[in-house]
């Protein structure tokens, strides 16, 4: 396989994977919590996609806006339940009870939805550009694109607006913000919906390359949660950058390495992951931010 080839899928990769570690460590940074259930809530968008696409019959575009507006009430519902209640139990019982969060929802979704893959039809609007020794779809440029705008978005939103310069000042501190007079329950409330949102997102454009099952987010949060501290804890933009080294990584290892060894391209991101925290124990960013 050519390492053009191998490009498009890493960055397809470490498109979805930065969309979510965005949500991911924005959560981090301002609840100061990690939320090992976060991939059930990348499940949710990718089971409201498939719904959405295949038994609603939305083109994708319309889909995407459907997927982000539930994942992202489901997920703060959820969030509201579980986490807000005990939000000054600290991050160790938080941690714990998201664990124990993730078990009872991948169950859940096997209960309600069984365990058989459903894949999206995406025929109708296929694209494909085959010549010069690689090829690209019009789902490779899709993930890739909704990357690039989320990405956008995100950073407008973090320095063009108030909220998302009172999320940034609480990523900070906390008690100054509160002392400013920054409603700081307003903004753990709204960072809920945005992560949530993400991981809806998220989950949704990996469902499209695999298909949605009540593993989709569970196979993925190790990656999603490593990016997140390879780029630096709490930083939104060093998220990004780990998310790509870890799609490029898992992508190209897992082409160029032996036959027997393949399925090993995970293997070398936690590598890295360990090298770079070895030298630079605060991640790639180095800065706390949401």
């Amino acid at each position: 396989m050519s390492l053009i080839q191998n490009l498009i899928f890493g960055l397809e990769m470490g498109s979805y994977i930065a969309i979510a570690a965005i949500g991911f460590t924005i959560i981090y940074g301002i609840v100061n919590m990690i939320n090992f259930a976060y991939g059930e809530y990348m499940t949710i968008g990718a089971f409201v996609g498939w719904f959405a696409m295949s038994e609603f019959s939305l083109p994708l575009a319309a889909a995407i806006p459907v997927v982000i507006v539930v994942s992202a009430i489901l997920g703060w519902v959820i969030s509201r339940i579980v986490f807000v209640p005990n939000h000054d139990a600290g991050p160790i019982p938080l941690l714990l009870i998201s664990i124990g969060l993730g078990f009872v929802l991948r169950n859940g979704y096997r209960i309600l939805l069984g365990g058989s893959p459903r894949y999206f039809d995406m025929s109708p609007t296929t694209f494909r550009f085959d010549s010069l020794g690689f090829f690209v779809t019009t789902r490779h440029l899709t993930i890739i694109a909704i990357g690039l705008v989320s990405f956008l978005a995100i950073h407008l939103l973090l320095t063009r607006t108030d909220a998302g310069i009172a999320m940034r000042a609480t990523s900070d501190n906390e008690k100054l913000s509160t002392i400013s007079g920054i409603y700081t329950d307003k903004i753990r409330r709204n960072v809920w919906l945005l992560s949530s949102g993400l991981a809806g997102l998220s989950g949704f454009m990996l469902a499209t390359s695999t298909a949605a099952t009540p593993l989709t987010g569970f196979h993925q949060i190790l990656l999603v949660l490593s990016a997140a501290i390879l780029g630096g804890a709490g930083s939104a933009y060093g998220a990004i950058a780990g998310a790509y080294i870890i799609g490029l990584t898992v992508t190209l290892a897992g082409s160029y390495l032996p036959g027997e060894f393949a399925n090993l391209g995970t293997m070398f991101a936690f590598v890295i992951l360990i090298v770079v925290l070895l030298i630079r124990p605060t991640g790639i960013a180095d800065v706390e931010e949401a």
